[in-house]
């Protein structure tokens, strides 16, 4: 047998290899028509987001529970707190100011040193009336009112404006007002955020432990967060989990947005969304089509409520052309490009000559 003869036999080996190898590139298909993803990207994670979907769910239901009077609640007092404090008929004790010390103290004329941290507004109160009557007047009446509830803190931090530690107030309740507080989602923002609740019931506060501490870290790692998708529509709409009473110690998460491009790109993977993005730009960001891309059948995968995928074709080479319409991607959307049956077999021949008659050229065939 000569050197070309086996050199050709090779050679269609390794074309049928090239062939077969060439087509593991281009996105697989699941039973039920949406890609199958590698582990990491929203395919291989969606059955996980179904299956956590009922808990979260449950958990929210859980907080709505404990938290149903916390709106309307006290807060605890601590360190850093600003009240404000009126005795009537007694001059030096009207319109005071009084910060909470780090010691959990306020100390007031008449009355001296006076411990705070640990106890609510209606017990401070109770208990300024008490010392009141005990040194300076029969049945006193107290006004007594939290100005800057510094102790109560709630992180805000991820994909907003302002992240940082917010602290609560008469105004400042609920999840939404926190994002909001931190000047709401930014432009790289997706649309699911993470809650780490705080442990405990609704109002926070005990005598013993007074409010519940926070770090600057922001809270995750305190315990498994309730993921809820702020496009949901929520049964009945007053539990959204916007609407969520917050209290100190909470922490509230804004993933950033991410889409994915998988198939017959030069560089497949997860990208930041930006305001913007399309599926053409999406392909420029994942390095551009290669060329036995079929950029006349682009599909885009995108999660519907429910768990479900809803396919959308797009014509990216029509686009080019400017005679069809682009198609705005979102977060956690799938960019499947597919190859051109077509376009394989020039591809599997350059393929073959660039990656196996190159490297056989150096070859001997002496003994063949």
């Amino acid at each position: 047998m000569t050197n070309r003869q086996t050199l050709s036999r090779i050679g269609a080996v390794f074309l049928v290899l090239a062939l077969a190898g060439c087509g593991t590139r281009s996105a697989r298909v699941s039973d039920t028509g949406a890609p199958a993803q590698a582990s990491g990207q929203p395919g291989a994670s969606q059955s996980q987001s179904q299956s956590q979907s009922q808990p979260a769910a449950a958990r929210v239901d859980m907080l709505w529970r404990e938290r149903s009077g916390a709106a309307q609640g006290e807060f605890c007092l601590g360190p850093g707190d600003l009240l404000d404090i009126s005795v009537p008929r007694v001059d030096d004790m009207q319109g005071l100011r009084a910060r909470v010390d780090p010691a959990g103290m306020i100390t007031l004329p008449n009355l001296g040193a006076i411990q705070a941290a640990g106890l609510t507004e209606s017990q401070l109160r109770d208990r300024l009336k008490q010392r009141l009557g005990q040194t300076l007047l029969r049945d006193p009446q107290v006004s007594l009112f939290v100005t800057e509830n510094s102790s109560q803190q709630v992180s805000v931090t991820g994909a907003v404006a302002r992240p940082g530690l917010y602290g609560l107030s008469r105004q400042n309740r609920t999840v939404g007002d926190m994002l909001s507080e931190a000047g709401g989602t930014d432009q790289h923002a997706g649309s699911t955020v993470q809650f780490f609740p705080a442990g405990g019931g609704g109002r926070g506060c005990s005598a013993a432990r007074g409010p519940r501490p926070i770090s600057a870290a922001g809270g995750p790692g305190s315990g498994t967060p309730i993921e809820f998708d702020l496009n949901r529509e929520w049964q009945p709409p007053q539990e959204n989990p916007l609407n969520l009473p917050v209290i100190g110690g909470d922490a509230i998460v804004v993933n950033r947005g991410q889409y994915f491009v998988d198939g017959w790109v030069e560089k497949p993977g997860a990208y930041d969304l930006s305001p913007g993005t399309t599926a053409m730009g999406g392909l420029t960001a994942a390095g551009g089509a290669m060329y036995p891309a079929d950029l006349h059948s682009i599909t885009v995968w995108r999660a519907e409520p429910g768990g479900t995928k809803k396919r959308i074709d797009v014509d990216v080479d029509a686009v080019r052309h400017a005679s069809a319409q682009d198609l705005s991607l979102q977060a956690g959307d799938v960019v499947s490009v597919p190859a051109s049956t077509a376009k394989m077999v020039p591809y599997s021949g350059y393929w073959f000559l660039t990656n196996v008659v190159r490297v056989g050229a150096g070859l001997s065939f002496t003994g063949f």
